[in-house]
């Protein structure tokens, strides 16, 4: 009935266009529809049962928002504003409460979509606002770098959360599991009413559980810490690079299950984000059998390597899948077959062998030397070695070469923000990213997982990848 006089046009529901645009959710709302026609300005439609008392400054706030959104984040650069009508489906309130038909008379026809181009342009908007996200790079660069959900990694954002409460996502390298993570803790934010110590993130290496716990929307803790912990709090449980977790502990994932299940009528939201190729030990994780990780999702598209160290990153995948550790599960690793490959950057990709330690440290200095030059800072930059212990004895060499740059300083992972270039070893750099990372002898104790290190390693760089070896570790 609402849309009859409208000839042409497209409308678009969602449970909640609040959440969809990083508002908490209204419970009374069953679903919004926003109509972009011919001949109108959008119309976001709320439809609820009974008319609510704060029904409209909910769709005022939401329209504004969009509208907001729109211009700021999707670049839209016409006219625009949002209509809310309500419409209720009981009886006893079903009067339409709106800003009503004499509200679309107060704006002036350059509001109207007067043609099929128009929409579109405010179409192409709208998927930036949807898919848009402020990237993780963003935060060490100082300044906003936007990225976009691919469509798969949308349509497992947009599951409805109170029908998938458990769910393991796989995803390849540099699919973007982490932002996933992310997003995913901001809607149940959102569509749960949640306080940040509800939420619980859990990762293996205290790095990303503070480039994590710096976000301040959730409690992120290290699997270690989880285990001597109650959590009497937590009703939701979000868990990253689950494959390097392990059962020296105890019983990680079935603590989690019961802590989520604790409310029986209404358990709370368990997903684990892995990646079986980033596998970094031989022992076991103590995730379940491959067969009872169901449901399950799996992200394929490879959206953040440039295409010199992408087309390494497939090389190296390769061997893994062909000879895998032994602890990780057979069948596992064939969703490398359905891989996709979106780079469009060129990027630099530099592997040399048989180098002294001193060459090692001038080739580091000289290229960062040569990188600053052409406007990259300290915060662009990581040096990744095989291991802890390796990074002081690398340090001190490094610190020579480069002291003829000024102003130039080591940091560890544990300080992504800070303007300094990262020092710190393979394992310790899981789920986090810079735009050129150095791996120094990326060699491994246990030779089943060395492919597995270079993943690691190459899955970390942006941009460029420089693989320097040792000729005498």
């Amino acid at each position: 009935m609402q849309i009859y006089p409208f000839s042409q046009g497209i409308l678009i529901l969602s449970r909640s266009w609040a959440v969809d645009l990083n508002l908490k959710e209204k419970q009374a709302v069953i679903c919004d529809a926003l109509l972009i026609a011919q001949n109108s300005p959008p119309i976001l439609y709320t439809i609820l049962r009974e008319q609510d008392a704060d029904e409209q400054s909910y769709c005022t706030s939401t329209a504004f928002t969009l509208k907001q959104k729109l211009v700021n984040m999707g670049g839209y650069s016409g006219n625009v504003c949002v209509i809310t009508k309500v419409l209720h489906l009981s009886p006893e309130s079903n009067a339409e409460s709106s800003e009503g038909a004499a509200s679309l008379i107060d704006y002036p026809r350059s509001y109207y979509f007067a043609n099929t181009q128009q929409m579109e342009a405010l179409l192409q908007s709208l998927v930036i606002v949807l898919l848009g996200f402020r990237s993780f790079l963003s935060d060490q660069l100082g300044r906003e770098v936007l990225n976009l959900l691919t469509a798969k990694q949308y349509e497992i954002f947009s599951k409805n959360l109170h029908k998938n409460k458990e769910l393991f996502i796989h995803g390849l390298p540099g699919s973007g599991k982490t932002i996933m993570a992310v997003k995913i803790m901001e809607k149940i934010r959102n569509m749960f009413h949640c306080e940040a110590n509800e939420i619980l993130y859990i990762c293996e290496n205290q790095p990303l559980r503070k480039f994590i716990s710096d976000k301040k929307i959730c409690h992120a803790v290290t699997r270690k810490t989880f285990m001597k912990n109650d959590f009497k709090k937590i009703q939701h449980i979000i868990i990253d690079e689950a494959q390097n977790f392990r059962s020296e502990d105890g019983d990680w994932y079935g603590k989690a299950k019961t802590i989520t299940q604790r409310d029986k009528d209404c358990p709370g939201i368990l997903w684990i984000f892995l990646d079986y190729f980033q596998t970094n030990h031989v022992e076991c994780s103590g995730l379940p059998a491959l067969s009872a990780q169901y449901p399950r999702e799996e992200l394929t598209r490879v959206v953040r390597n440039a295409y010199q160290i992408a087309k390494y990153l497939q090389h190296v995948l390769q061997k893994v899948r062909k000879n895998p550790p032994p602890n990780i599960p057979l069948g596992s690793l064939q969703m490398l077959l359905e891989a996709e490959w979106a780079q469009v950057v060129q990027g630099t990709l530099n592997i040399k062998e048989n180098l002294t330690l001193n060459k090692i440290a001038t080739h580091v200095a000289d290229t960062c030397k040569l990188l600053f030059e052409r406007g990259y800072s300290p915060k662009d930059i990581a040096v990744l070695v095989s291991t802890t212990r390796n990074v002081e004895w690398y340090k001190q060499e490094l610190l020579r070469a480069i002291r003829k740059i000024k102003l130039v300083h080591f940091t560890n992972a544990s300080n992504m923000s800070g303007d300094a270039i990262v020092l710190d070893s393979v394992r310790r750099f899981s789920g986090l990213e810079r735009n050129i990372v150095f791996g120094i002898h990326p060699k491994t104790v246990e030779p089943a997982i060395l492919h597995n290190i270079l993943v690691c390693l190459a899955s970390r760089a942006n941009q460029q990848l420089h693989i320097l070896w040792h000729c005498n570790i």
